[in-house]
């Protein structure tokens, strides 16, 4: 039975991250069609989501797709050049925290890491006071879904297997923000590579999560993240016109009375 095991490092950085455009993400009404087998079942499944794509100087191409109903934040990890399957080794992390990048992590950063073939995906909470640990702790939260897989034929991108992964975050626990810092990182055991967004993060090992500082910026374009989702502004507007003209009538009838 191979054990992951993940090391967090603070000291394990090398070089400061050059400025990436941000990731922008939608809300998508079709987010409750998606199939968690990790991989890209059918047509349309990511279809209606942001799509972030990049090749990497040692020729990896990894491909982003993410979306959010107001509840939960969905997302897609094509790792396209993954063709090996390592069950229990290859992984993706994704990272959602406090916009403000902090230099250690704190209770509002949180990662999910999933493996290759594993049924266990894992999260973790910062604001740990173990600092050999990232400052992170491993919580559980049973609303949070993720799952890997090798893709097949209906995968979008390529017909060629690969590793890919789905996560489902609930917004309830990483909490409702236009916008958050981000980290992506994909582990190939074949290549004994890791590759992360941002890009040009110089890890000392392939089983690092770098500072918060080091993390990008994911956003939602149309502020429809927040608690108050302009949806329900647009169904509670007529409702309180309801209301209130209800209220009139009621007053007219006593008055005349």
């Amino acid at each position: 039975m191979q054990i992951l095991i993940v090391i967090f490092s603070f000291i394990s950085i090398n070089q400061f991250v050059f400025a990436e455009e941000p990731i922008p993400t939608t809300y998508s009404e079709e987010v409750d069609k998606i199939i968690y087998d990790g991989k890209w079942t059918f047509t349309r499944e990511w279809k209606e989501s942001s799509l972030n794509s990049w090749s990497f100087n040692d020729g990896t191409k990894l491909v982003l797709r993410t979306a959010h109903d107001g509840n939960y934040i969905y997302v897609f990890v094509d790792h396209l050049s993954d063709v090996f399957k390592d069950k229990g080794t290859d992984r993706a992390i994704v990272c959602f925290g406090d916009p403000s990048h902090n230099k250690i992590a704190n209770e509002n950063d949180y990662c999910f890491l999933v493996t290759l073939g594993d049924n266990s995906p894992i999260i973790l909470q910062g604001g740990s006071h173990v600092a050999v640990s990232g400052n992170f702790k491993k919580i559980s939260d049973t609303r949070f879904m993720g799952v890997g897989a090798m893709s097949d034929n209906a995968d979008r991108y390529t017909p060629v297997p690969h590793a890919s992964y789905e996560f489902k975050i609930p917004l309830e626990l990483i909490g409702r923000n236009n916008e958050y810092s981000f980290y992506l990182s994909v582990y190939d055991f074949h290549r004994n590579v890791a590759n992360t967004w941002p890009r040009d993060i110089i890890l000392e090992n392939n089983f690092v999560i770098p500072s918060p500082i080091y993390w990008g910026t994911f956003y939602s374009p149309d502020s429809s993240l927040p608690e108050f989702h302009l949806l329900y502004f647009v169904f509670f507007v007529p409702f309180l016109m309801i209301v209130i003209l209800r209220m009139q009538r009621w007053q007219k009838l006593v008055n005349f009375n």
